[in-house]
């Protein structure tokens, strides 16, 4: 009888520390602690957020910006990669070689973390933004790129992720401008 109680209670002390465990987990990596280097930011409609809101002790680069906010999902390349990838053909800039850009579909990316608005202003490391209607970019095939031809981005390239679309694939973006291939992205803000 001793036991089993002995093994009761070393069963239920294991149960409770390994809640209390994973609840501090998912807490802690909620706010952002278990990560690598953010390379990509999700402002304001994010469901899911994995930090608060700006700082202007802390987030200098979108203080300079004029970027504020009150809560953001970020990722690393990590969970960028994690998310299902895409290989498009595209033609970039306009007219050029075309090459293989692999990443996840920018649909996926803000579902991840349940994003929702009607339009998203994507911002590149040089000040560079431009707002898509949403439907219109999940329609056209946007993916987060993060490699060309099988070649991760780096920021000095077109990283350290880039919005592409399949423009060599589909004969319906044949004529897309450049306006919408934003390079070197680090801030997506939906609304």
């Amino acid at each position: 009888m001793t036991l089993m109680r002995n093994f009761l209670r070393v069963l239920l002390i294991g149960l409770i520390t390994t809640t209390a465990s994973q609840s501090l987990a998912s807490d802690v990596w909620r706010h952002g602690e278990f990560r690598g280097t953010v390379v990509l930011t999700v402002t304001e409609n994010v469901g899911l957020p994995t930090r608060g809101g700006s700082s202007e002790d802390v987030d200098k680069f979108f203080v300079f910006n004029d970027i504020a906010f009150d809560k953001a999902a970020q990722f690393d390349a990590a969970a960028l990669q994690a998310l299902p990838q895409v290989m498009v053909n595209a033609d970039f800039p306009k007219g050029g070689k075309v090459y293989q850009f692999e990443g996840p579909l920018l649909k996926d990316v803000l579902e991840s973390v349940r994003a929702t608005g009607e339009t998203v202003t994507i911002r590149a490391l040089d000040g560079y933004a431009v707002e898509i209607p949403l439907a219109d970019a999940y329609a056209a095939g946007a993916i987060v790129a993060l490699k060309r031809e099988g070649i991760p981005f780096a920021i000095g390239d077109f990283g350290p992720t880039h919005v592409v679309f399949p423009r060599a694939d589909r004969a319906d973006l044949a004529d897309m401008p450049d306006d919408w291939w934003v390079w070197s992205i680090y801030h997506i803000h939906v609304e």
